[in-house]
């Protein structure tokens, strides 16, 4: 399946969480459509490794063929070099666009699920609970309900009070704990959006550090490899004495023993 068959209309405006939903339907049907596109990348990857598995074997063929003594070894090799060469160009540009279509599954899947999230919360406004007027007792209860494990109750008091408080000297956690309500569901991609805003908004925040080592963690969770190391990177870079600084240094020594395993690392 095509990226365009789930409609201009609907992609675009969804990227932005813009107002074009009208009905939950609209969004189940549109989660059912990246569902498809899953099982296509996955279908993808499948692919590529069989790709992977053939090449290894004309390599070995060929190693195989470097300790024989015969006579047309030096043509033969070249031309199994050649067809090495021609593959393994092949099937760096597979896996490089099946991981890109991954990135952006990911990202995609994320904006989707924290928009069918409010649609379901708006569908269901009449039996929430009122928000509470003060904005210290709205901070106070959403971190009681994030405590307690009612993540999607803490988003929305979280979401209530970065949205009627935005100046407040808190934001930044706030900002944090709605992460952490993902993050802790094991929905790492919607974790990673809610992160970054920190680092993109609240650049001198104590939280920052906190942010850095929570989306270098989703992103390993996810298999990539290469974003949980540029994050994992950036916080022994610049925050050497942060209590997962450990945690990362040892995240980033097994990436680096076994980025090309496939199981570990995505291509």
């Amino acid at each position: 399946m095509k990226l365009t068959a789930l409609g201009v209309s609907l992609c675009l405006p969804l990227l932005g969480l813009g107002g074009c939903w009208t009905s939950r339907a609209e969004g189940e049907a549109l989660r059912r459509d990246v569902d498809a596109l899953k099982r296509q990348t996955s279908s993808d990857l499948r692919k590529a490794e069989e790709e992977r598995v053939k090449l290894q074997r004309v390599m070995e063929q060929a190693t195989g063929l470097l300790t024989r003594n015969s006579a047309d070894v030096g043509v033969q090799v070249e031309r199994l070099q050649a067809k090495v060469d021609k593959l393994s160009g092949e099937l760096d540009e597979r896996q490089r666009k099946v991981t890109e279509l991954a990135q952006k599954l990911a990202d995609y899947q994320a904006k989707i699920d924290v928009k069918l999230e409010s649609l379901s919360r708006d569908s269901a406004q009449n039996k929430d609970p009122p928000v509470p007027a003060d904005k210290d007792e709205l901070y106070r209860q959403a971190s009681a309900k994030l405590t307690a494990g009612d993540h999607q109750e803490a988003r929305r008091l979280l979401r209530h009070f970065i949205t009627r408080f935005p100046s407040d000297a808190r934001m930044d956690r706030a900002q944090l704990m709605l992460g952490d309500s993902y993050y802790a569901e094991q929905k790492f991609a919607p974790a990673i959006v809610e992160y970054k805003k920190i680092i993109e908004q609240y650049q001198q925040s104590a939280v920052v550090p906190d942010a850095l080592a929570k989306i270098g963690m989703s992103f390993y969770q996810l298999k990539f490899c290469a974003d949980a190391q540029l994050f994992f990177s950036q916080l022994l870079k610049k925050h050497k004495k942060h209590p997962q600084a450990a945690t990362a240094t040892k995240i980033l020594a097994l990436i680096k023993r076994y980025k090309k395993n496939r199981e570990f690392c995505r291509p």
